[in-house]
C-alpha cells in the first residue's frame, strides 16, 4: 500500500529486503528496493569504512542491499567491464570501492591495509561470490576468449579472488582467528562474529571450486577445437583438490564443534563441492575413489542438517542423492527419468498461463541452454582431463626421477666455498 500511495519509509524498503528469499522474486524486489533507495541520495556512502560501528541505519539498509544482490549474482547479467556486477552509475560494493580506489587515490596504498571488519569482509566476500556466479550463469559464444586467457573472465574473477585475500584482515585466517580452539558454548555466544566468518571462509574456497568445476569448464569449452593446454588441466585439477580439501576441512569442524550453520549461502558452496566429489567418486584409481566418496558423503551430512532448517537445501540433498544414483562412468542414465518430467528449475513459475507458454523455460527447446548427455561425458575423470580436447596419452606429471641418479664428471657441479659461513657452505 505504501509503494502504490507513495509514502514509502525506510521500514518499506527493509520490508522488500525481507522479502527476497523467494529466488525468483529476488530480483525485482531488490532492484525496486535499490532503486528507492538510490532516490534518498544518501550522503556519506564512502565513509563507510567498519560496519561494526556504524549506526545510520540507512547506510546499512543500503549496505544490506548490495550484499542481497551480490547473494543472488546470477540474477543480474555481467556487463562489458572490469566490475561485472556494476550497472552505469552504480557501485556494486562500497567496501570494495573504498578498498581498491580509495586508499590509492589518497597515495596511501603502500600502508597497512584498512580493518573494515568482519561484516565488511563479507559484503566484500559477497560481491566476489556474485562474480562467480554471473561467470556460471552467463552464456558462452563461439568467439569467448578460453579460460587461460588473460582477458577472460575465468582470468579477472581469479585476479579478484587473489586481491580479496591479500585485502583482507590476516586476523580473520584460521592460525590467527582459532575457531577450532574454543568450546562450543563460547562459538554459539559469538555467533555475530562466527558466523560471518565461516560465510568468508567457505565462500572463499567455493568460488575456484565454482570456476573450475568440471562440467561447467566442459560447457564453457563446447566450441573448443585445439588441445587443452596441459598447464591448465593441471592448475584447474589442483585448484579444485585444493580449496575442494579445505571446505570440507571446515565441515569437520563444524561438525565437531556442534555449531549450526544458517546461512544457505553457505549450503549452496556445500552443494557445488559434492558434485565435484561425486564425479571424483567414479575414477579408477582407488584411493582417490574412497577419498571421493568421503567427502561427498560429508558434505551430504551437513547439507542434510541444514536441510532442517531450509526446505530448499532438503530439495538439494534429494537431488544430490539422485544424481548419485543416476550417473555412471559413461556418463548419465537417462532410463530412470519419469517421462515427461524436465529439469527446467522454476524458469516460469512468476508467469500466469498465458505469458508461461512462452518462456524459453518452458518452451522444451533445446537450444535455450539445456545440459546434454554428452556434456556429462566427464563422470569417471579427474578434474577436466576428460573433456574431447584433452590429448589421450596426455602426462600430467613428470617422469619419477631417481634417488641417486648416475653422474658423469661433466655433469657434476664444483662445490663452492663460501668463506665465513659453517663450514664453508
Amino acid at each position: 500500500m505504501r509503494l502504490a500511495s507513495g509514502t514509502v519509509e525506510l521500514s518499506t524498503i527493509q520490508t522488500l529486503c525481507l522479502l527476497t528469499g523467494h529466488i525468483i522474486r529476488a530480483g525485482s524486489y531488490t532492484r525496486l528496493a535499490t532503486y528507492l533507495m538510490g532516490n534518498l541520495r544518501i550522503n556519506g556512502l564512502e565513509s563507510l569504512s567498519n560496519l561494526e560501528t556504524e549506526r545510520d541505519e540507512r547506510k546499512l539498509c543500503h549496505v544490506s542491499l548490495i550484499m542481497l544482490k551480490n547473494l543472488h549474482g546470477s540474477m543480474h547479467p555481467p556487463k562489458d567491464s572490469p566490475n561485472l556486477l556494476a550497472e552505469p552509475g552504480e557501485i556494486v560494493s562500497p567496501l570494495g570501492v573504498m578498498i581498491f580506489n580509495k586508499e590509492i587515490a589518497r597515495g596511501t596504498s603502500g600502508d597497512s591495509k584498512p580493518d573494515i571488519g568482519i561484516n565488511g569482509s563479507s559484503v566484500y566476500t559477497s560481491e566476489l561470490w556474485a562474480m562467480a556466479c554471473n561467470y556460471a550463469a552467463s552464456h558462452v559464444g563461439v568467439d569467448a576468449h578460453p579460460p587461460w586467457s588473460p582477458n577472460s573472465d575465468y582470468a579477472m574473477i581469479n585476479f579478484r579472488h587473489c586481491e580479496h585475500e591479500s585485502l583482507m584482515p590476516l586476523r580473520f585466517r584460521l592460525h590467527a582467528s582459532r575457531f577450532q580452539d574454543y568450546p562450543p558454548a563460547e562459538l554459539q555466544a559469538h555467533r555475530d562474529y562466527w558466523s560471518p566468518w565461516l560465510f568468508f571462509q567457505l565462500v572463499w574456497h567455493a568460488v575456484p571450486c565454482l570456476l573450475n568445476h568440471p562440467f561447467l569448464l566442459s560447457m564453457r569449452l563446447r566450441n573448443f577445437r585445439r588441445t587443452m593446454p596441459q598447464s591448465f588441466l593441471r592448475n584447474s585439477f589442483e585448484q579444485l583438490t585444493f580449496h575442494s580439501g579445505w571446505v570440507v576441512h571446515f565441515l569437520e569442524l563444524i561438525e565437531m564443534k556442534s555449531f549450526e550453520v544458517s546461512d544457505p549461502t553457505i549450503g549452496q558452496c556445500v552443494a557445488i563441492v559434492a558434485t565435484i566429489y561425486l564425479q571424483h567418486s567414479f575414477v579408477e584409481d582407488q584411493a582417490f575413489n574412497r577419498k571421493a566418496q568421503t567427502g561427498f558423503e560429508k558434505c551430504l551430512r551437513f547439507l542434510r542438517n541444514m536441510g532442517h532448517r531450509w526446505p530448499h537445501i532438503n530439495r538439494q540433498v534429494r537431488q544430490l542423492q539422485q544424481l548419485r544414483d543416476s550417473v555412471s562412468p559413461g556418463g548419465l542414465m537417462t532410463d530412470n527419468i519419469a517421462p515427461g518430467r524436465s529439469n527446467s528449475r522454476q524458469k516460469c513459475d512468476i508467469f500466469g498461463p498465458e505469458l508461461a507458454k512462452d518462456s524459453v523455460g518452458c518452451s522444451g527447446d533445446p537450444s535455450a541452454g539445456d545440459i546434454t548427455e554428452r556434456d556429462f561425458a566427464l563422470i569417471g575423470s579427474a578434474g577436466i582431463s576428460g573433456h574431447k580436447t584433452v590429448a589421450p596419452e596426455c602426462v600430467t606429471y613428470p617422469p619419477e626421477q631417481t634417488e641417486d641418479p648416475i653422474q658423469t664428471p661433466s655433469q657434476i657441479s664444483p662445490r663452492m666455498e663460501y668463506p665465513g659461513l659453517p663450514g664453508g657452505a
